[in-house]
């Protein structure tokens, strides 16, 4: 069993030297390949063919990025509010509260945001059962 094992030590130990010396690069060549990469000029960049550059891209802002909530409900207790959210949130739905009215005592319940009414539409029911509301609004919401 001791010479078994000694004679498959020698024997690794041949196939790994042996496949190094195959497949590992030679130190030489690494050498010359990397003198023959030397630049004679600096490289610089024109700023006349940046500003043509400027030309292919669109600028977009915030107010470009129009999505759609669903307002559920507006409530007068904030911790009923909270509670609505959370259980819309368990839902699967994004959903956020804001103060609504003048005197910023409601709290308005928002489903949202989605990228097109028709998320909305598609998932009406889903969100009028765990929002508790028939008769919400759909509207714009602005970053």
């Amino acid at each position: 069993m001791k010479i078994e094992r000694v004679v498959g030590l020698l024997f690794f130990l041949v196939m790994l030297f042996s496949t190094m010396y195959f497949f590992y690069p030679n130190g030489s060549d690494l050498n010359t390949s990397s003198q023959n990469f030397k630049t004679e000029e600096p490289v610089t960049i024109d700023s006349k063919t940046d500003s043509s550059n400027d030309t292919q891209f669109q600028n977009f802002s915030e107010s470009d990025f129009d999505f759609f909530v669903y307002r559920a409900h507006i409530l007068s207790s904030k911790v009923n509010a909270n509670n609505l959210k959370d259980n819309i949130n368990n839902g699967g739905f994004p959903a956020f509260i804001e103060t609504y009215g003048d005197k910023q005592e409601l709290f308005a319940i928002y489903v949202g945001p989605f990228l097109t009414e028709d998320d909305i539409v598609n998932n009406m029911k889903l969100i009028q059962e765990l929002s508790e509301s028939n008769n919400g609004e759909i509207s714009r919401w602005k970053l």
